[in-house]
Formats: structure tokens, sequence, C-alpha cells
């Protein structure tokens, strides 16, 4: 593995401190008179999830991270385990509802993603930009309720909510943004 300095880390760049992953958010230095600048970095944990802020000297060297991709496909859930099949090897694995995140609102059978792995340990979800759900449950949508377009929440096939325009109906797939997790168009 690579070992870069402080100095020339920068927002995105991923770590190792202590054996385990980081991406540093943020990094600022200073300069204290007649010794080496200071780096503080404020890095997010890829495992757990924390945030920590840490002085370093400026040189002080640092490992990057090997980060690999695998496609992948989803197959089907069951309870809070989510099974997917690697596209190459055919290999068969688990995912957890918590390593999903919010990913798992996306989650419909044979949906390809991109799971990047720090070792052997999955580490976060590649979603495609957007992902068309079928409408399950749906209120009514009066007309004349508003002066405007108005919009209802509707739930989805995987069990996210989501606020859609009146016209959309139960049975109707929607395509969904996964960055912002907003309705964007009604399947035609």
């Amino acid at each position: 593995m690579a070992s870069i300095s402080f100095r020339e880390t920068k927002k995105g760049s991923v770590i190792i401190i202590d054996g385990e992953p980081y991406e540093v958010l943020d990094r600022s230095f200073r300069a204290k008179q007649q010794r080496e600048a200071m780096a503080t970095v404020s890095m997010k944990n890829l495992l757990n999830g924390k945030v920590l802020e840490k002085n370093f000297q400026s040189s002080a060297m640092v490992e990057q991270a090997q980060l690999s991709e695998r496609k992948v496909q989803f197959l089907y859930r069951d309870g809070e385990e989510y099974a997917f099949m690697d596209q190459e090897s055919y290999d068969q694995f688990n995912l957890t509802r918590e390593q999903l995140k919010s990913s798992a609102d996306y989650m419909k059978e044979e949906l390809e993603v991109r799971i990047v792995m720090f070792g052997e340990i999955p580490i976060d979800v590649v979603l495609p930009s957007e992902v068309s759900l079928k409408v399950v449950d749906c209120p009514p949508g009066v007309k004349g309720d508003t002066a405007q377009g108005g919009s209802k929440v509707v739930t989805l096939e995987t069990g996210m909510k989501v606020s859609t325009p009146l016209f959309v109906e139960e049975g109707d797939m929607v395509f969904i943004k996964t960055k912002s997790g907003q309705f964007d168009r009604r399947e035609s």
C-alpha cells in the first residue's frame, strides 16, 4: 500500500488509521513558529460511520486505503438480510439493513449495484442514479385540493415512502432519484 503525508491528502481521500479506513472530510493546516505545521483532519470511519477530528504533523506519513468494487445483483430480502450475487464469481452473500443504510430503500429484485470493498468488508453501496419502483399504496388524489399541482405521499414496493404529484396511482411505476430520494417521473 502506498504511503502519503497528510500534506498530500485531500477531501475524499481514503486513508488507514489504526487498521481502519477513514474518508477525509476536511483538512486544514496551522503553522507554529519555529515548528512544523500541524494538519487538523476531519475524517469519517467507513466501517462505523463515526466522524472525528485529529491533529497530525503535516509531514506524518499515512497509508492510502486500497478499495475495490464488485458488481453485484440484488436477489431477495429475508427479514433484515439482503441477498446479493457477485456478477463475476456468482458467489452469494448477505448484507444487513444496517450495512446498507438508506440504500436498502431502493433494493428491488434484479437491481444491479456496485459494492465498495475494503479487503473483504463491504463499506458502501453505489446505486444507479435512479431506480424504477412500483407504487403499492396510494391515497386518492382529490382534484381541487390545491391551486398548484399538489402532492401526496405514496408507499413503494420496497416500503419506502415518497412524495409524488396527485396524478400518481397505485400500480404505477415511478422513477426515484437515489441521491435525493425524490420522485422524478412516472414510467409511461
